[in-house]
């Protein structure tokens, strides 16, 4: 009886790129979350944390888990596993999207005072960075989905929407590294690094940037000076509060 081989696995330059980008962003997002996150546990000078915050990160771990999966069955010729989990993606990212909104209405590390009115300590001023952070990732993650059967756009969509979600990741690891500079602040630039390797990856293997890349790219890069614009408004800081009341 003739047995079918199994396919072999054809990491090519194309699949080293995204499953390297892929395990990039999972080492930040562990990195920066470690200390009061995935390590809590074993830190007992923490306060125990809130069951939404748990969910929330519990949603995030798994959708930086699913982009590496996703990422080494491409590696591996299994698309086959690959679309099966499409699925799980969309319900994940809707529970990020869910559980974010409510992480960031309810936090309790910040409190509105006189003092810090108008500061990046201001609940009002820092609320619109993780309204961004979680907007831009819904908004890609979606687009990406719904572009499945466009394997180009699919993926670097899909790139860009795990970009917007490492930025609180990287805030962390910035706000440790240099104390007293307002994390997010160093941030935006650095997520930018990852747009850059991809623009050069489209360059290298297309001679041209990829319309996703283009305009998902554009996206990214004009939020992050409109973060802070909006934030320091007068109107979206009277928003926040009605939302924080």
């Amino acid at each position: 009886m003739a047995t079918r081989a199994a396919p072999r696995a054809r990491f090519t330059g194309e699949r080293r790129f995204y499953t390297g980008m892929a395990l990039a962003m999972a080492l930040i997002v562990f990195i920066g979350f470690a200390p009061t996150y995935y390590l809590a546990p074993w830190n007992p000078a923490l306060q125990p944390l809130r069951p939404i915050v748990h969910l929330h990160g519990a949603f995030c771990t798994a959708w930086i888990l699913l982009l590496v999966a996703q990422a080494l069955l491409i590696g591996f010729r299994r698309p086959d596993i690959h679309k099966l989990l499409g699925g799980a993606g969309l319900a994940v990212a809707a529970g990020i999207l869910i559980t974010g909104i409510v992480v960031a209405l309810t936090a309790q590390r910040r409190v509105h005072t006189d003092l810090t009115a108008g500061t990046m300590a201001d609940p009002y001023v820092f609320l619109v960075y993780p309204m961004f952070a979680i907007g831009l990732f819904a908004a890609f993650a979606i687009a990406g989905l719904l572009n499945r059967r466009r394997p180009e756009v699919h993926k670097r969509l899909m790139l860009l929407a795990t970009m917007s979600l490492t930025v609180p990741a990287l805030a962390r690891i910035v706000a440790r590294s240099v104390p007293g500079m307002p994390g997010v602040w160093g941030a935006l630039p650095l997520i930018n690094l990852f747009l850059i390797a991809l623009a050069v990856h489209d360059l290298r293997t297309r001679g041209r940037l990829h319309s996703a890349t283009i305009w998902g790219g554009g996206i990214l890069l004009l939020s992050e000076p409109l973060r802070v614009a909006i934030g320091f408004s007068a109107p979206w800081q009277a928003f926040a509060g009605m939302l924080m009341a």
